[in-house]
Order: structure tokens, then C-alpha cells, then sequence
């Protein structure tokens, strides 16, 4: 019996502790913290298009199947265009890949720029 008491006044003690404390915050984390562009290029095509080269960084510990990435113009950020990228091969985790010939959407005369938003 008095082992008893003993075990119920311990778990008791757990349980306490355990509702006095509060969770942790959820880890704020961007994406593109992780899987990043690195050595981007652009040129335009006589179309106004712009043609972009590009290596993927992915430093996560999953294999990544499609991107999406946000691009714009003349650091318009809020005027971007969401481009989805696929690479013939998933890039494995902690790889690095690169990517040529993408098409980003109209540039006209302008400076491009792109960053990862989301990956699967």
C-alpha cells in the first residue's frame, strides 16, 4: 500500500510539472532558409521572355520533387510570378542541382530575380 501511495503522489508530481509548463513556440522557418538559388543568371529572349540559369541548394534532409519558385522584376517583389520548376530527378537531401533554359515570365528590360516559396 505504501508503495502505492508513493507511485500515486510521484505521477501526480509528473502530471503537475507537465501542465505547469508551457509549450514551445513552433519553429518560425522559411523555406528558402533551406533550399535556396544560388549563381542565378538571366538573359531575355526577343520575346520580352527571360531565360534563366540557376543551381538549386537544397540543405534539408528530404529529397525535393518540384519547386516553386517567385520571381520579379526591378525588386517588385508584390508583382512576382509564381514559376514551377521540376528537376528530371528529385535533388536529394544535401545536394545541390543545377537548372538552365527556365523560363520565368516577362522581364522586358528589366532585372530578374527569383526565390524558392515552396518545394515537394
Amino acid at each position: 500500500m505504501k508503495k502505492l501511495v508513493i507511485a500515486a503522489v510521484s505521477m501526480a508530481g509528473l502530471i503537475e510539472t507537465g501542465l505547469c509548463q508551457a509549450p514551445a513556440p513552433p519553429v518560425q522557418s522559411n523555406i528558402s532558409d533551406h533550399i535556396r538559388i544560388e549563381s542565378f543568371q538571366s538573359r531575355k529572349r526577343d520575346d520580352d521572355n527571360g531565360i534563366a540559369s540557376f543551381a538549386i541548394v537544397n540543405e534539408t534532409e528530404k529529397q525535393i520533387s518540384s519547386l516553386e519558385l517567385t520571381c520579379w522584376i526591378d525588386n517588385e517583389r508584390e508583382r512576382g510570378t509564381k514559376v514551377l520548376v521540376w528537376p528530371k530527378e528529385p535533388i536529394p537531401a544535401r545536394k545541390t542541382q543545377q537548372f538552365s533554359n527556365v523560363n520565368i515570365g516577362v522581364v522586358g528590360a528589366s532585372k530578374a530575380a527569383c526565390e524558392v516559396t515552396a518545394a515537394e
